[in-house]
Protein backbone atom coordinates (compact mmCIF):
# COMPACT_ATOMS: atom_id res chain seq x y z
CA UNK A 1 0.00 0.00 0.00
CA UNK A 2 1.45 3.36 -0.79
CA UNK A 3 2.87 5.61 1.76
CA UNK A 4 4.06 2.41 3.81
CA UNK A 5 8.07 3.52 3.90
CA UNK A 6 8.92 -0.45 4.56
CA UNK A 7 6.70 -1.94 1.61
CA UNK A 8 8.48 1.19 -0.87
CA UNK A 9 12.00 0.54 0.18
CA UNK A 10 11.53 -3.67 -0.22
CA UNK A 11 9.94 -2.76 -3.65
CA UNK A 12 13.07 -0.54 -4.99
CA UNK A 13 15.41 -2.39 -3.25
CA UNK A 14 13.87 -5.32 -4.70
CA UNK A 15 13.95 -3.67 -8.07
CA UNK A 16 17.36 -1.70 -8.15
CA UNK A 17 19.63 -1.26 -5.19
CA UNK A 18 20.16 -5.14 -5.09
CA UNK A 19 20.59 -5.43 -8.71
CA UNK A 20 22.98 -2.43 -8.49
CA UNK A 21 25.35 -2.52 -5.32
CA UNK A 22 27.21 0.24 -6.91
CA UNK A 23 24.42 2.62 -7.92
CA UNK A 24 24.43 5.61 -5.64
CA UNK A 25 27.86 5.98 -6.03
CA UNK A 26 27.84 6.05 -9.98
CA UNK A 27 24.80 8.44 -9.57
CA UNK A 28 26.53 10.82 -6.84
CA UNK A 29 29.60 11.06 -9.25
CA UNK A 30 27.75 11.68 -12.01
CA UNK A 31 25.81 15.18 -12.92
CA UNK A 32 21.88 15.62 -12.89
CA UNK A 33 21.86 17.94 -16.47
CA UNK A 34 23.97 15.40 -18.18
CA UNK A 35 23.46 14.09 -21.03
CA UNK A 36 24.57 10.22 -20.66
CA UNK A 37 23.56 6.88 -22.05
CA UNK A 38 21.85 4.84 -19.18
CA UNK A 39 23.78 4.51 -15.93
CA UNK A 40 21.93 1.43 -15.47
CA UNK A 41 19.21 -0.64 -17.60
CA UNK A 42 15.74 0.46 -17.39
CA UNK A 43 14.04 -2.75 -15.75
CA UNK A 44 11.62 -4.85 -18.57
CA UNK A 45 8.87 -4.67 -16.29
CA UNK A 46 8.98 -1.90 -14.18
CA UNK A 47 6.85 -0.86 -11.24
CA UNK A 48 6.37 -3.11 -8.69
CA UNK A 49 8.40 -6.45 -9.08
CA UNK A 50 5.49 -8.77 -9.03
CA UNK A 51 4.82 -7.73 -12.51
CA UNK A 52 7.67 -9.12 -13.18
CA UNK A 53 5.87 -12.64 -11.93
CA UNK A 54 2.67 -12.06 -13.40
CA UNK A 55 1.23 -15.44 -15.26
CA UNK A 56 -2.54 -15.42 -15.58
CA UNK A 57 -4.88 -14.07 -18.85
CA UNK A 58 -8.39 -14.50 -19.01
CA UNK A 59 -9.92 -13.76 -22.43
CA UNK A 60 -13.34 -13.45 -21.12
CA UNK A 61 -12.38 -10.79 -18.32
CA UNK A 62 -9.98 -8.75 -20.40
CA UNK A 63 -11.54 -8.63 -23.72
CA UNK A 64 -12.17 -4.66 -24.05
CA UNK A 65 -15.76 -4.68 -25.77
CA UNK A 66 -15.52 -2.25 -29.04
CA UNK A 67 -18.76 -3.06 -30.14
CA UNK A 68 -22.39 -1.95 -29.31
CA UNK A 69 -22.38 0.77 -26.75
CA UNK A 70 -18.40 1.06 -27.28
CA UNK A 71 -18.47 0.95 -30.76
CA UNK A 72 -16.11 3.46 -32.29
CA UNK A 73 -17.61 6.98 -33.22
CA UNK A 74 -15.45 9.64 -34.40
CA UNK A 75 -15.69 13.01 -32.55
CA UNK A 76 -18.16 15.39 -34.29
CA UNK A 77 -18.40 18.91 -34.18
CA UNK A 78 -17.67 20.56 -30.82
CA UNK A 79 -16.54 17.04 -29.30
CA UNK A 80 -12.96 17.37 -27.93
CA UNK A 81 -9.83 15.28 -27.97
CA UNK A 82 -6.15 15.68 -27.07
CA UNK A 83 -2.77 15.38 -26.21
CA UNK A 84 -3.49 11.39 -24.57
CA UNK A 85 -4.21 9.15 -26.63
CA UNK A 86 -5.61 6.89 -24.21
CA UNK A 87 -8.09 9.50 -23.03
CA UNK A 88 -8.65 10.17 -26.66
CA UNK A 89 -9.59 6.80 -27.26
CA UNK A 90 -11.76 6.14 -24.31
CA UNK A 91 -13.80 8.69 -25.24
CA UNK A 92 -14.05 7.44 -29.23
CA UNK A 93 -15.76 4.34 -28.14
CA UNK A 94 -17.77 5.56 -24.61
CA UNK A 95 -15.82 4.65 -21.98
CA UNK A 96 -15.46 8.15 -21.21
CA UNK A 97 -17.88 10.76 -22.01
CA UNK A 98 -17.84 11.13 -26.26
CA UNK A 99 -18.03 14.99 -25.64
CA UNK A 100 -14.49 15.07 -24.38
CA UNK A 101 -15.66 16.27 -21.00
CA UNK A 102 -14.32 14.20 -18.09
CA UNK A 103 -15.46 13.73 -14.25
CA UNK A 104 -14.56 12.04 -11.25
CA UNK A 105 -17.04 9.01 -11.97
CA UNK A 106 -16.40 8.85 -15.57
CA UNK A 107 -12.70 9.23 -15.15
CA UNK A 108 -12.14 6.30 -12.38
CA UNK A 109 -14.92 4.27 -14.21
CA UNK A 110 -13.88 4.44 -18.09
CA UNK A 111 -10.24 3.74 -17.54
CA UNK A 112 -10.43 0.77 -15.30
CA UNK A 113 -13.00 -0.81 -17.49
CA UNK A 114 -11.08 0.16 -20.99
CA UNK A 115 -7.56 0.04 -19.30
CA UNK A 116 -7.05 -1.09 -16.42
CA UNK A 117 -5.92 1.53 -14.53
CA UNK A 118 -6.33 0.93 -10.78
CA UNK A 119 -8.44 3.51 -8.83
CA UNK A 120 -5.40 4.61 -6.65
CA UNK A 121 -4.27 6.34 -9.69
CA UNK A 122 -7.45 7.71 -11.48
CA UNK A 123 -8.32 9.05 -8.28
CA UNK A 124 -5.01 11.25 -8.11
CA UNK A 125 -5.11 11.88 -11.53
CA UNK A 126 -8.55 12.95 -11.82
CA UNK A 127 -8.43 15.17 -8.61
CA UNK A 128 -5.39 17.08 -9.64
CA UNK A 129 -5.74 17.42 -13.45
CA UNK A 130 -9.29 18.99 -12.11
CA UNK A 131 -7.79 21.49 -10.41
CA UNK A 132 -4.63 22.29 -13.09
CA UNK A 133 -6.75 22.46 -15.72
CA UNK A 134 -10.87 22.13 -15.26
CA UNK A 135 -13.47 23.13 -12.73
CA UNK A 136 -13.02 22.03 -9.18
CA UNK A 137 -16.93 23.54 -8.77
CA UNK A 138 -17.96 21.73 -11.32
CA UNK A 139 -15.98 18.58 -11.42
CA UNK A 140 -15.24 18.85 -15.03
CA UNK A 141 -12.07 18.88 -16.70
CA UNK A 142 -11.75 18.89 -21.24
CA UNK A 143 -9.26 16.16 -22.04
CA UNK A 144 -8.10 18.90 -25.18
CA UNK A 145 -8.52 22.25 -25.01
CA UNK A 146 -10.79 24.83 -23.31
CA UNK A 147 -14.59 24.13 -23.23
CA UNK A 148 -17.03 26.10 -21.59
CA UNK A 149 -18.87 22.77 -20.70
CA UNK A 150 -16.03 22.59 -17.60
CA UNK A 151 -17.71 25.27 -16.30
CA UNK A 152 -19.85 25.72 -13.30
CA UNK A 153 -22.07 28.06 -14.60
CA UNK A 154 -21.62 27.60 -18.40
CA UNK A 155 -21.20 30.14 -20.85
CA UNK A 156 -21.63 32.80 -18.14
CA UNK A 157 -18.53 30.98 -15.87
CA UNK A 158 -16.17 32.40 -18.74
CA UNK A 159 -16.30 35.61 -17.15
CA UNK A 160 -14.85 34.11 -13.98
CA UNK A 161 -11.88 32.54 -15.76
CA UNK A 162 -10.76 30.50 -18.23
CA UNK A 163 -10.09 26.56 -17.61
CA UNK A 164 -7.82 25.42 -19.73
CA UNK A 165 -7.99 21.61 -20.58
CA UNK A 166 -4.59 19.84 -20.43
CA UNK A 167 -3.09 21.14 -23.75
CA UNK A 168 -2.75 24.13 -25.43
CA UNK A 169 -3.05 26.38 -22.64
CA UNK A 170 -3.05 23.77 -20.04
CA UNK A 171 0.76 23.68 -20.96
CA UNK A 172 3.13 23.13 -18.10
CA UNK A 173 0.42 22.29 -15.47
CA UNK A 174 -0.25 18.49 -16.21
CA UNK A 175 0.89 18.45 -20.17
CA UNK A 176 4.65 18.99 -20.79
CA UNK A 177 7.52 19.40 -23.19
CA UNK A 178 9.11 16.40 -24.65
CA UNK A 179 6.17 13.76 -24.79
CA UNK A 180 5.78 10.82 -27.12
CA UNK A 181 4.59 12.06 -30.02
CA UNK A 182 3.15 15.50 -29.50
CA UNK A 183 5.06 19.18 -30.33
CA UNK A 184 6.40 21.28 -27.62
CA UNK A 185 3.82 24.41 -26.94
CA UNK A 186 6.32 27.21 -27.76
CA UNK A 187 8.49 25.32 -29.94
CA UNK A 188 9.73 26.86 -33.30
CA UNK A 189 7.73 24.81 -35.48
CA UNK A 190 5.76 21.74 -34.32
CA UNK A 191 4.50 23.50 -31.73
CA UNK A 192 1.20 22.01 -31.33
CA UNK A 193 0.68 20.28 -27.84
CA UNK A 194 -2.58 18.87 -28.71
CA UNK A 195 -1.68 16.81 -32.46
CA UNK A 196 0.82 14.15 -33.18
CA UNK A 197 3.63 14.65 -35.17
CA UNK A 198 4.27 11.06 -37.80
CA UNK A 199 8.28 12.19 -37.27
CA UNK A 200 8.10 11.75 -33.24
CA UNK A 201 6.12 8.50 -33.73
CA UNK A 202 8.28 7.35 -36.01
CA UNK A 203 11.42 7.38 -34.30
CA UNK A 204 9.95 5.74 -31.68
CA UNK A 205 8.91 2.68 -34.21
CA UNK A 206 12.22 3.00 -35.56
CA UNK A 207 14.07 2.63 -32.07
CA UNK A 208 11.67 -0.42 -31.82
CA UNK A 209 12.75 -1.93 -34.49
CA UNK A 210 16.37 -1.34 -33.48
CA UNK A 211 16.30 -2.91 -29.75
CA UNK A 212 13.45 -6.04 -29.97
CA UNK A 213 12.86 -6.16 -33.89
CA UNK A 214 9.81 -4.15 -33.96
CA UNK A 215 7.77 -4.64 -30.43
CA UNK A 216 7.83 -1.20 -28.35
CA UNK A 217 8.39 -2.30 -24.53
CA UNK A 218 8.72 -0.20 -21.38
CA UNK A 219 12.77 -0.07 -21.94
CA UNK A 220 12.16 1.43 -25.39
CA UNK A 221 9.77 3.89 -24.55
CA UNK A 222 12.22 4.95 -21.18
CA UNK A 223 15.07 5.66 -23.77
CA UNK A 224 12.54 7.21 -26.48
CA UNK A 225 11.59 9.68 -23.81
CA UNK A 226 15.57 10.44 -22.90
CA UNK A 227 16.16 11.04 -26.77
CA UNK A 228 12.96 13.32 -26.56
CA UNK A 229 14.23 15.56 -24.26
CA UNK A 230 17.48 16.03 -25.90
CA UNK A 231 15.40 16.65 -29.25
CA UNK A 232 13.72 19.48 -27.37
CA UNK A 233 17.10 21.08 -25.84
CA UNK A 234 18.74 21.19 -29.06
CA UNK A 235 15.81 22.00 -31.23
CA UNK A 236 13.18 24.34 -28.91
CA UNK A 237 14.97 27.84 -26.96
CA UNK A 238 11.77 27.51 -25.01
CA UNK A 239 11.99 24.01 -23.65
CA UNK A 240 11.37 23.84 -19.78
CA UNK A 241 10.74 21.05 -17.29
CA UNK A 242 9.04 22.18 -14.20
CA UNK A 243 8.90 19.36 -11.23
CA UNK A 244 5.35 17.87 -11.56
CA UNK A 245 4.69 18.26 -15.62
CA UNK A 246 8.15 17.96 -16.47
CA UNK A 247 9.40 14.80 -14.23
CA UNK A 248 6.51 12.41 -13.03
CA UNK A 249 3.53 13.47 -15.95
CA UNK A 250 5.58 12.87 -19.11
CA UNK A 251 7.60 9.93 -18.27
CA UNK A 252 4.23 8.54 -16.41
CA UNK A 253 2.33 9.11 -20.44
CA UNK A 254 5.38 7.45 -21.44
CA UNK A 255 5.34 4.46 -19.88
CA UNK A 256 1.04 4.70 -19.54
CA UNK A 257 2.00 3.86 -23.84
CA UNK A 258 2.62 0.29 -22.60
CA UNK A 259 1.41 -0.63 -19.45
CA UNK A 260 -2.13 0.69 -20.48
CA UNK A 261 -2.17 -0.22 -24.52
CA UNK A 262 -0.06 -3.04 -24.87
CA UNK A 263 -2.40 -6.14 -25.28
CA UNK A 264 -2.51 -9.01 -23.29
CA UNK A 265 -2.78 -13.25 -24.20
CA UNK A 266 -2.16 -16.32 -22.64
CA UNK A 267 1.40 -16.45 -24.33
CA UNK A 268 2.08 -12.89 -22.98
CA UNK A 269 -0.20 -12.45 -19.90
CA UNK A 270 2.98 -9.51 -19.01
CA UNK A 271 1.49 -7.46 -22.49
CA UNK A 272 3.44 -6.92 -25.96
CA UNK A 273 3.12 -3.85 -27.90
CA UNK A 274 2.97 -4.19 -31.67
CA UNK A 275 3.45 -1.16 -33.98
CA UNK A 276 -0.47 -2.11 -35.60
CA UNK A 277 -1.67 -1.69 -32.14
CA UNK A 278 0.21 1.55 -30.53
CA UNK A 279 -0.62 3.26 -34.46
CA UNK A 280 -4.48 2.81 -33.82
CA UNK A 281 -4.08 3.54 -30.23
CA UNK A 282 -2.67 6.88 -31.78
CA UNK A 283 -4.41 7.72 -34.58
CA UNK A 284 -1.83 6.71 -37.42
CA UNK A 285 -2.39 4.85 -40.54
CA UNK A 286 0.27 4.32 -43.75
CA UNK A 287 -0.15 5.88 -46.74
CA UNK A 288 0.60 4.89 -50.29
CA UNK A 289 4.12 4.65 -49.66
CA UNK A 290 3.98 3.21 -46.02
CA UNK A 291 4.34 6.53 -44.21
CA UNK A 292 2.25 7.50 -41.38
CA UNK A 293 -0.23 9.48 -41.60
CA UNK A 294 -2.36 11.44 -38.64
CA UNK A 295 -5.51 11.81 -38.20
CA UNK A 296 -6.66 14.37 -35.04
CA UNK A 297 -8.68 12.97 -32.72
CA UNK A 298 -9.40 9.12 -34.01
CA UNK A 299 -7.77 7.49 -31.43
CA UNK A 300 -9.17 3.49 -31.30
CA UNK A 301 -9.19 0.47 -29.23
CA UNK A 302 -8.19 -2.27 -31.65
CA UNK A 303 -10.60 -5.18 -32.12
CA UNK A 304 -9.60 -8.52 -30.48
CA UNK A 305 -7.78 -6.51 -27.34
CA UNK A 306 -7.09 -7.54 -23.95
CA UNK A 307 -6.72 -5.08 -21.22
CA UNK A 308 -4.55 -5.69 -18.05
CA UNK A 309 -5.96 -8.25 -15.64
CA UNK A 310 -8.08 -7.11 -12.77
CA UNK A 311 -5.13 -8.36 -10.09
CA UNK A 312 -2.55 -6.74 -12.12
CA UNK A 313 -3.77 -3.65 -12.39
CA UNK A 314 -0.99 -0.22 -13.01
CA UNK A 315 -1.40 1.52 -9.66
CA UNK A 316 -0.39 4.64 -8.36
CA UNK A 317 2.39 3.30 -6.19
CA UNK A 318 3.50 1.68 -9.60
CA UNK A 319 3.76 5.16 -11.50
CA UNK A 320 5.76 6.41 -8.45
CA UNK A 321 8.12 3.41 -8.65
CA UNK A 322 8.69 3.19 -12.48
CA UNK A 323 9.53 7.14 -12.61
CA UNK A 324 12.25 6.75 -9.77
CA UNK A 325 13.27 3.92 -11.76
CA UNK A 326 13.44 6.64 -14.95
CA UNK A 327 15.58 8.35 -11.93
CA UNK A 328 18.52 5.62 -11.81
CA UNK A 329 18.58 4.74 -15.60
CA UNK A 330 18.30 8.51 -17.42
CA UNK A 331 18.94 10.49 -14.41
CA UNK A 332 19.21 13.82 -16.99
CA UNK A 333 15.24 13.34 -17.47
CA UNK A 334 14.50 13.81 -13.48
CA UNK A 335 16.20 17.36 -13.94
CA UNK A 336 14.02 20.39 -13.57
CA UNK A 337 14.85 23.37 -15.47
CA UNK A 338 15.06 24.33 -19.03
CA UNK A 339 16.74 26.10 -21.95
CA UNK A 340 17.48 29.79 -21.31
CA UNK A 341 15.93 31.41 -24.84
CA UNK A 342 19.09 29.94 -27.25
CA UNK A 343 19.00 26.25 -27.66
CA UNK A 344 21.47 23.75 -25.74
CA UNK A 345 21.26 26.25 -22.95
CA UNK A 346 19.65 23.88 -20.52
CA UNK A 347 20.04 24.97 -16.79
CA UNK A 348 19.15 23.09 -14.00
CA UNK A 349 17.10 24.33 -11.11
CA UNK A 350 18.70 23.76 -7.25
CA UNK A 351 16.15 20.95 -6.39
CA UNK A 352 16.76 21.20 -2.36
CA UNK A 353 15.75 25.43 -2.97
CA UNK A 354 12.19 23.99 -4.79
CA UNK A 355 11.72 21.15 -1.79
CA UNK A 356 13.08 23.14 1.35
CA UNK A 357 15.42 20.53 1.31
CA UNK A 358 13.24 17.39 1.18
CA UNK A 359 15.54 16.57 -2.30
CA UNK A 360 18.54 17.97 -3.19
CA UNK A 361 20.34 15.49 -5.53
CA UNK A 362 19.51 12.87 -8.01
CA UNK A 363 20.00 9.81 -5.91
CA UNK A 364 16.91 11.70 -3.53
CA UNK A 365 14.68 10.61 -6.31
CA UNK A 366 15.87 7.18 -6.96
CA UNK A 367 13.23 6.34 -3.71
CA UNK A 368 9.49 6.58 -4.36
CA UNK A 369 8.41 7.38 -1.05
CA UNK A 370 10.45 10.53 -1.03
CA UNK A 371 9.32 10.64 -4.78
CA UNK A 372 5.43 10.47 -3.90
CA UNK A 373 6.19 13.15 -1.31
CA UNK A 374 8.04 15.15 -3.89
CA UNK A 375 5.18 15.12 -6.24
CA UNK A 376 2.22 16.37 -3.31
CA UNK A 377 5.09 19.01 -2.31
CA UNK A 378 4.89 20.57 -5.60
CA UNK A 379 1.23 20.26 -6.55
CA UNK A 380 0.65 21.62 -3.18
CA UNK A 381 2.63 24.83 -4.30
CA UNK A 382 1.40 24.79 -7.96
CA UNK A 383 -2.23 24.56 -7.42
CA UNK A 384 -2.91 28.16 -5.41
CA UNK A 385 -0.78 30.36 -7.86
CA UNK A 386 -2.37 28.17 -11.33
CA UNK A 387 -5.83 29.17 -9.86
CA UNK A 388 -5.32 32.34 -9.28
CA UNK A 389 -4.38 32.40 -12.88
CA UNK A 390 -8.08 31.43 -13.92
CA UNK A 391 -9.99 32.20 -11.53
CA UNK A 392 -11.27 35.29 -9.34
CA UNK A 393 -13.42 36.73 -6.47
CA UNK A 394 -15.94 34.56 -4.94
CA UNK A 395 -15.23 31.65 -7.10
CA UNK A 396 -11.42 31.66 -6.72
CA UNK A 397 -12.00 31.90 -3.15
CA UNK A 398 -14.81 28.64 -3.07
CA UNK A 399 -11.67 26.44 -5.20
CA UNK A 400 -9.04 27.57 -2.99
CA UNK A 401 -11.47 26.56 -0.13
CA UNK A 402 -11.42 23.02 -1.35
CA UNK A 403 -7.77 22.20 -1.34
CA UNK A 404 -8.03 20.93 1.83
CA UNK A 405 -11.41 19.28 1.83
CA UNK A 406 -11.11 17.81 -2.09
CA UNK A 407 -7.36 17.75 -3.46
CA UNK A 408 -5.31 17.13 -0.01
CA UNK A 409 -7.19 13.97 0.45
CA UNK A 410 -6.45 12.76 -3.29
CA UNK A 411 -2.78 13.61 -2.77
CA UNK A 412 -2.54 11.42 0.48
CA UNK A 413 -1.64 8.36 -1.22
CA UNK A 414 1.37 9.55 -2.49
CA UNK A 415 2.91 8.67 0.74
CA UNK A 416 3.52 9.51 4.41
CA UNK A 417 5.15 12.58 4.73
CA UNK A 418 5.03 14.26 7.92
CA UNK A 419 6.62 17.80 8.29
CA UNK A 420 6.67 18.08 4.65
CA UNK A 421 8.12 22.14 3.90
CA UNK A 422 6.43 24.09 1.84
CA UNK A 423 7.41 23.67 -1.69
CA UNK A 424 7.93 26.60 -4.39
CA UNK A 425 5.58 27.62 -7.21
CA UNK A 426 6.67 26.67 -10.87
CA UNK A 427 5.44 30.42 -11.19
CA UNK A 428 8.37 31.40 -8.79
CA UNK A 429 11.45 28.65 -9.73
CA UNK A 430 10.47 29.25 -13.55
CA UNK A 431 10.58 33.17 -13.35
CA UNK A 432 14.94 32.78 -15.47
CA UNK A 433 13.03 30.49 -17.88
CA UNK A 434 11.43 32.32 -21.06
CA UNK A 435 9.86 29.06 -21.56
CA UNK A 436 8.10 28.50 -17.44
CA UNK A 437 5.89 31.52 -18.29
CA UNK A 438 1.87 30.61 -19.19
CA UNK A 439 0.24 32.15 -21.89
CA UNK A 440 -3.16 32.00 -21.25
CA UNK A 441 -4.76 33.55 -24.54
CA UNK A 442 -4.74 33.54 -28.48
CA UNK A 443 -5.46 30.72 -30.80
CA UNK A 444 -2.23 27.98 -30.66
CA UNK A 445 -5.07 25.44 -31.68
CA UNK A 446 -5.45 24.96 -35.52
CA UNK A 447 -7.31 21.63 -34.86
CA UNK A 448 -9.65 23.15 -32.67
CA UNK A 449 -13.63 22.42 -34.40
Amino acid sequence: MLGRSVVLSLLLEASLTNAFPNMAEKLAESHLQERIAPIAPFPEYPGAPYHALYNKFDAKSQLVSTSGEHAFIAPGPGDIRGPCAGLNAAANHGYLPRDGIATAETVNTGLWEAFGLDKTATLFLQTATMFFDGDPLSGRWSIGYHSDKTNSLGVIGDLLGNQTGICAYGHLKTEGDASITRGDWLAPTQNSNCASYPEFAQELLDLAKARTGGNITPQVLAEHQYNRKQHSIATNPYYFSPAYAGIAFTFGAHMFAYELLANHSAENPRGFLTPEVFESFFSYTRDADNKLVFTYGHERIPDNWYRRADDDAWTLSDILISTAQQCVSYPSNCAVGGNTGTVNSFSGVNLGDISGGLINAATDLQDPEKMGCFISQVIQADVPSFLDNVFNGVALTRVLGMIPTVLMPALAPLGNCPGLPKGKSMLDYGKTFPGAKMAMSGNRNPYRK
